[in-house]
């Protein structure tokens, strides 16, 4: 892992803006915002995906990214959440009606079924692909989670959809290894009660939040900028003394670790 991919940088979908999917390998994704177009046949590589929370811009190609591979396929596509992500995708996606429950039905080329639903737990390390995941609680509307990823040396923090969130500053300060952050702009500084109440970060609340980071090696990245804002998002960062040094990530972007 000496680069990742954002290949879903945006918190909606619009034309030449797509959502969040972070690659880590060519068989690990974090979130399923926008796998296939990017990934094309490759995508059929990806076994493992590992999900931040339930919202439909973080699970947006999972159902045609399982679809369009299941003849071909041997083994199951692992499905990472918290309970209650997975829960929603039971009920509400994978149920029989909006789509097939594919964790019940069998692959054409094996005995095994085409999706595995498994359950993560905050604080505890998954490891596949010799990648080390581990979750951590955020602050959102649902339960939700961001990622400590590391392989070898090499580790970083993928915060997800968030607003202020005192477990990242204390992971960060506390694992000096960590020189990569991931974490998310939504919402102009002027809509801030908006941004709390659907658990988002505006450029004035992250700038506010950088003032936790108690240290100047690590290199910031921010996504999820809501598409009708772009433009003002960029030009309101340029505006707060640390926002200013942040990098912004769009669609297939390549991130060096």
């Amino acid at each position: 892992m000496k680069k990742v991919i954002m290949l879903g940088a945006h918190g909606g979908r619009n034309k030449g803006k797509a959502t969040t999917s972070l690659l880590l390998s060519e068989s690990v994704a974090i979130d399923a915002g926008n796998l296939l177009a990017p990934l094309g046949r490759e995508a059929r590589r990806l076994n493992h995906i590992f999900l931040s929370h339930c919202h439909m811009d973080h699970i947006f190609d999972l159902p045609f990214l399982i679809e369009a591979f299941f003849v071909e396929r041997t083994k199951p596509i692992n499905i990472y959440g918290l309970s209650h992500t997975l829960d929603m995708l039971k009920a509400h996606i994978f149920n029989g009606k909006i789509w097939p429950n594919f964790n019940d039905i069998f692959l054409l080329n094996s005995e095994e079924h085409a999706i595995n639903f498994c359950v993560i737990e905050p604080n505890k390390s998954y490891v596949v692909d010799n990648l080390r995941l581990t979750p951590y609680e955020t602050v959102h509307t649902v339960p939700s989670v961001g990622y400590l990823i590391e392989k070898g040396a090499r580790k970083l923090i993928f915060t997800a959809d968030t607003c202020k969130c005192e477990n990242t500053w204390k992971i960060i300060n506390a694992t000096p290894e960590i020189k990569t952050l991931i974490t998310e702009v939504s919402f102009p500084s002027g809509m801030e009660q908006l941004a709390y109440k659907s658990g988002h970060l505006t450029p004035k609340l992250l700038n506010e939040e950088l003032s936790n980071l108690k240290r100047n090696d690590v290199k910031v990245y921010v996504c999820h900028f809501k598409p009708d804002f772009v433009d003002l998002l960029y030009a309101e960062m340029q505006h707060f003394e640390r926002t200013k040094l942040v990098k912004f990530l769009d669609d297939e972007t390549e991130i060096e670790i």
